[in-house]
């Protein structure tokens, strides 16, 4: 099978994570992904934990890229750099301003020197705008988009979501907008700059959350497991586990009491919908608990799933993983690397090949530099030698 990006080059400048997952997903669709590193490598090689001496938060990125070793900072690397990105038709990069400008690689110079090329920017804040030279991380724009502030339980301490929430969403919009451009040149038009600020695709999340409350000026309180408007929608306690119950649209309410005995509610008109569950959630939500607690966890969910009403058991994450559904649709991949089989979450969009290994710091400087230049360039040797890869 092939993928749905066969054929495109991808030039991956980005460093840790927000920008790799981009260049990943377009990896994952078939993309040639040619992750450019300093001697040293991408930083995030150096995160934890390790399995023979290597990162798994590196890996988990970088699966299905070739690394190439180019010192930006000498001519050779420089020339290296640009001969790479004329064969190329997008670039992912994470430099602040300033450090863009200084290497060059501002997104104007980029696309002065590479007219057909595509340039993908993940920043903290958006260039033009007062906060442009600002760092930012995940949890800063979890905290500053209002996302910390709706996670967690009501009166409790504000909570970070436990995946990097917002590095995962500037890279998902990254990876959206490289297709779209690129899509756009295929059809004649310029190349144009894409740049996905942090805060900004945290604060696309908010979708319902943020019209709700700024249409009625009301401050939304953390939801915990639950939702504000829909009931029954939550986690509920089981004799030996938790169950997740999703009621959203009141065709599944009287099916809900049915499977939890719970005459008494499924007779009173004001329950019949969703305002009226919502007007008297502590009731409900009290009712449904108890019933669910005198159950097992397999007793809950084979009552609910009898009735067609929408549930999970909540999984840990080892769980998760090893579910049927997941094993058959082969969403866990097995990577075989030299120093060892390590697994891997894909997107649902994969191209279906055997994945490749996440590279060594400049495993494949070589390769890449000899398909692009040819191995009879005089270019081709000083690049090399002036190449620094380290091993791991």
């Amino acid at each position: 099978m092939s993928g749905l990006l066969e054929g495109m080059r991808v030039v991956d400048l980005s460093r840790v994570l927000a920008g790799p997952y981009c260049a990943q997903i377009l990896a994952e669709m078939g993309a040639d992904v040619v992750k450019v590193e300093p001697p040293g490598g991408d930083v995030a090689r150096a995160i934890g934990p390790y399995v023979d001496g290597r990162s798994l938060y590196f890996s988990s990125l970088n699966t299905d890229k070739r690394s190439v070793v180019l010192d930006l900072t000498t001519g050779e690397g420089f020339r290296g750099l640009d001969a790479l990105l004329a064969a190329s038709d997008i670039v992912v990069e994470n430099y602040r301003p300033a450090a863009a400008g200084k290497l060059g690689l501002t997104a104007d110079e980029l696309m002065a020197r590479h007219p057909g090329l595509v340039v993908v920017t993940i920043s903290a804040y958006a260039r033009g705008s007062d906060r442009e030279d600002d760092g930012g991380f995940d949890l800063v724009a979890q905290a500053e988009s209002g996302i910390m502030a709706l996670t967690g339980e009501p009166g409790g301490t504000p909570m970070r979501a436990g995946v990097a929430i917002s590095d995962l969403a500037a890279g998902l919009w990254g990876a959206l907008g490289a297709c779209a451009a690129h899509a756009a040149v295929l059809r004649g038009q310029e190349p144009r700059h894409v740049e996905v600020p942090l805060l900004d695709a945290s604060m696309s999340l908010l979708t319902y959350m943020a019209t709700t409350a700024m249409g009625t000026g009301v401050e939304p309180d953390p939801v915990g497991s639950g939702h504000p408007n829909i009931v029954p929608y939550r986690a509920f306690a089981a004799r030996d586990g938790w169950v997740v119950i999703a009621a959203v649209g009141d065709k599944f309410w009287r099916g809900l009491c049915d499977a939890l005995g719970l005459d008494e509610l499924a007779g009173r008109a004001d329950l019949a919908t969703n305002p009226g569950r919502t007007a008297a959630q502590p009731e409900v939500d009290e009712a449904v608990a108890v019933a669910i607690g005198a159950l097992t966890t397999a007793e809950a969910l084979d009552r609910l799933r009898s009735a067609g009403v929408p549930h999970a058991p909540i999984n840990t994450l080892l769980e998760a993983v090893a579910t049927p559904y997941v094993r058959a649709t082969g969403m866990v991949a097995d990577v075989p690397a030299p120093w060892g089989t390590y697994r891997v979450v894909q997107g649902p969009l994969r191209s279906g090949l055997p994945p490749r290994p996440a590279p060594n710091v400049g495993e494949h400087t070589a390769e890449v530099m000899t398909e692009i230049l040819g191995g009879d360039s005089p270019d081709l040797r000083p690049i090399l030698e002036a190449a620094e890869p380290a091993a791991g």
